[in-house]
């Protein structure tokens, strides 16, 4: 018989029957201790009581279903139900409590797998800190909310959930002292957040890779905050097919008006960087800009229509030349290479030229040109130059 049974539990090797409360370890100071290695099987609601449970070495806690397999504990609050610092995966089970979870792992072996699990009337759901990964699928949260993620872990990972917060509560909280190694991702799940409810809540000193935060085909309703502190803007996120929210789109775009620093040329039919202090759009996003340079920050790798249109003054009659510059070539995109002739004063308005480019983190653009008829300066006066992502 495995250690801590009454004797009264139906058992068949490491899987343990749980119809009355009785089935369980005896409790020692409102404490249930569950066995390493070993599966508990509730076939039914337990009411523990007022005591809570203590998982052992990858205890596992599973049910018939969670329509009607749930652990309870009447008169239990301010301490979590279930308590562990080992391994936990959960199966097909509702669980109810003032608190549910306190879960601390080592952040290296320990994991928690979990599906068809239901928090139902939860004030807190809890805290799960430093696991290597955080799986969940096919679960809810039914009128309740207060999921706190802390210490380091490697990937979070949610499918198919749906999310009915309580009232004046956050569904998922990542705080500033959270390092997510690998993934923050909710897929294919639903948010019902009402008025005084947040859905996400991700500190802006959380510790996220780039493009690592991932919301995808997610529905947010109820009318409350869905998201708070890290949104769309950030470098972090990637948010694709959501609703109500704002999804990510990576673009960047810079521009001068009414710019007198002129071009530099020092030979004919030779690229040069045009010069000029430019400025940076406030809805760049994942594009970060120095002077006629914009540089890709996301991590994937994509496809862009790059634009710009600009007008410039050289000698008279001079035809001068324009592309962008690409620091993956580290030569001007022969397709974008556009030429103008000046008017007899040296002016020329509206050149265009236009390109399709895959970019890299850390690739950059850059708006170059050259005078094919003589050693003769070119002041762009006016640029307007786009990074448009392609989906």
């Amino acid at each position: 018989m495995a250690q801590g049974f009454t004797g009264k539990s139906i058992f068949y090797g490491n899987l343990v029957f749980i119809n009355i409360k009785a089935d369980l370890p005896t409790p020692i100071g409102g404490v249930i201790t569950l066995a390493d290695n070993v599966t508990y099987f509730f076939t039914t609601t337990i009411d523990l009581t007022g005591n809570r449970l203590v998982c052992g070495v990858n205890t596992t806690l599973i049910g018939g279903s969670s329509e009607n397999c749930r652990i309870k504990s009447t008169g239990l609050t301010g301490t979590a139900l279930i308590t562990s610092n080992y391994s936990l995966p959960i199966r097909n089970l509702t669980i109810e409590a003032d608190i549910a979870l306190n879960l601390d792992g080592d952040g290296v072996t320990t994991a928690l797998d979990w599906f068809g699990v239901n928090f139902t009337d939860c004030a807190t759901v809890g805290t799960i800190k430093d696991y290597s990964n955080f799986i969940m699928a096919d679960s809810a949260f039914l009128n309740s909310g207060g999921l706190t993620f802390d210490g380091t872990i490697g990937t979070i990972g949610v499918s198919q959930c749906l999310f009915n917060c309580n009232s004046a509560n956050t569904v998922f909280i990542l705080p500033a002292t959270l390092t997510v190694t690998r993934r923050f991702r909710i897929i294919y799940s639903s948010f019902v957040v009402l008025s005084g409810e947040t859905g996400i809540n991700v500190n802006v000193s959380a510790t996220i890779p780039t493009e690592a935060y991932i919301l995808d085909t997610v529905n947010f309703a109820g009318g409350g905050t869905y998201l708070s502190g890290v949104d769309h803007t950030s470098n972090d996120t990637l948010f694709t097919n959501c609703t109500n929210i704002t999804n990510t789109a990576v673009n960047g775009q810079l521009y001068m008006q009414g710019n007198a620093t002129a071009t530099t040329v020092s030979a004919t039919n030779t690229f040069y960087k045009v010069a000029g202090t430019t400025t940076p759009s406030s809805d760049n996003s994942k594009f970060s800009h120095s002077n006629n340079r914009l540089t890709c920050d996301a991590i994937i790798n994509r496809k862009y229509l790059i634009q710009a249109s600009l007008d410039f003054t050289s000698g008279a009659n001079n035809v001068c030349e324009f592309g962008f510059y690409d620091s993956q070539l580290s030569a001007i995109r022969t397709p974008s290479r556009t030429k103008s002739t000046a008017n007899t004063a040296g002016r020329a308005e509206s050149i265009s030229f236009f390109c399709v480019v895959n970019m890299d983190n850390g690739d950059y653009l850059e708006v170059h040109c050259a005078n094919t008829s003589s050693i003769t300066d070119i002041t762009v006066e006016n640029l307007n130059f786009i990074v448009t992502e392609i989906k």
